[in-house]
């Protein structure tokens, strides 16, 4: 009986038609469910993700970008192949520090050409600073007055003259300018009613910097500059109551523009004339006021100009002159009040008046 029992349970339990096969607690392996240690993989094998459908349209790739790789040479270390080359150290200097005749070149012109060309192109057409050379002639009358307690050195003088002027601007920031004049037909009493022919010349030449305030045609315009200035009075040989004088050095010149209309234009000028080189010019007499001289001088002037086109200009101007001259120790000679002064002073003045015409290409 016990063996009877025994197989009906074990019937019983491997009845695999029963309903109760789902409901065990035994269950077959399907292959989806194997282990992973199961599939054979091989180094390098990719294993794609499951595609799943999108939803909404994908957005177009962008293309990677492509970098170039860089190639050391093998004959430079590592270290030397970083370095950046010579031509590119080259490149970055001469733009960071231009060579000195570059700077020289803008300092001087006022800047770069590129800045000179666009400066020009700014300008009206019937502007006179496109001009690249002016010149002026102007009839002059003067007044000459040299006083002194010398009488060797106290006289005066006045006639007609003329002026000549002349500037070449190399750009519209940088020039150099001249200027001459000259008495005709003047001169000095010598002796009683006596006159002696006498002849004052002015000379200098030098550099011009100039600023404009802008492009149209009532800009106001500034230069300034560094001449070499010369002036004299020459007297006959034949006299022998005065002499004459020479004075040459350096002057610092400033001036000074200003348009009140398209057509017309003020002008100012200042003149600073320090350390002077003076000696006076023998006639019939050998006189020296004195040992050596201190001598400086100053000239002022104002005018106006009139513009007629790019070309012509009508020009006025008054010019007033002022040189000091004092000596140290006694004159070599009596004067005509038979006294020898001691420290002798001179004070030479000058006032020119112009009117003339100036062209200009």
């Amino acid at each position: 009986m016990l063996f009877s029992a025994i197989g009906k349970e074990a019937h019983a339990q491997l009845d695999l038609s029963g309903p109760s096969l789902d409901s065990s607690r035994y269950k077959v392996r399907t292959p989806e469910s194997r282990r992973d240690d199961d599939i054979e993989e091989r180094p390098g094998t990719l294993i794609p993700e499951p595609v799943t459908r999108p939803t909404s349209r994908p957005a177009k790739p962008t293309p990677p970008k492509v970098i170039a790789p860089v190639v050391p040479s093998p004959d430079l270390s590592p270290v030397e192949a970083a370095k950046p080359s010579d031509t590119e150290s080259v490149v970055k200097s001469s733009e960071e520090h231009p060579p000195v005749t570059v700077q020289v070149r803008e300092l001087i012109f006022g800047g770069r050409e590129e800045d000179i060309q666009e400066y020009r192109a700014k300008l009206k057409p019937d502007d006179s600073r496109h001009n690249i050379v002016q010149v002026g002639l102007a009839p002059a009358y003067f007044y000459l007055d040299s006083s002194s307690p010398y009488s060797y050195r106290d006289y005066t003088s006045s006639g007609p003259g003329f002026g000549l002027s002349m500037n070449a601007w190399l750009s519209p920031f940088f020039g150099l300018q001249s200027r001459y004049f000259s008495s005709v037909s003047s001169g000095v009493r010598d002796t009683g009613k006596n006159v002696v022919a006498m002849e004052s010349q002015e000379f200098e030449a030098g550099v011009r910097f100039r600023k404009h305030f802008g492009y149209s045609l009532k800009a106001a315009t500034l230069s300034w500059g560094l001449d070499y200035h010369d002036t004299k009075n020459k007297i006959g040989r034949e006299a022998s109551t005065v002499v004459g004088r020479k004075t040459s050095g350096l002057s610092l010149a400033l001036e000074a523009t200003l348009p009140s209309s398209a057509t017309y234009a003020h002008t100012l000028e200042l003149g600073v004339r320090p350390s002077q080189h003076h000696s006076e010019m023998q006639t019939a007499v050998q006189v020296k006021s004195g040992n050596k001289s201190q001598t400086n001088a100053v000239r002022l002037g104002v005018g106006g100009q009139w513009t007629l086109d790019r070309q012509n200009q009508i020009f006025w101007k008054g010019q007033y002159s002022v040189e000091r001259n004092l000596f140290e120790g006694r004159s070599s000679l009596d004067d005509v009040s038979g006294e020898r002064p001691d420290g002798v002073s001179v004070t030479n003045s000058l006032l020119i008046f112009y009117f003339g015409f100036r062209w200009g290409a």
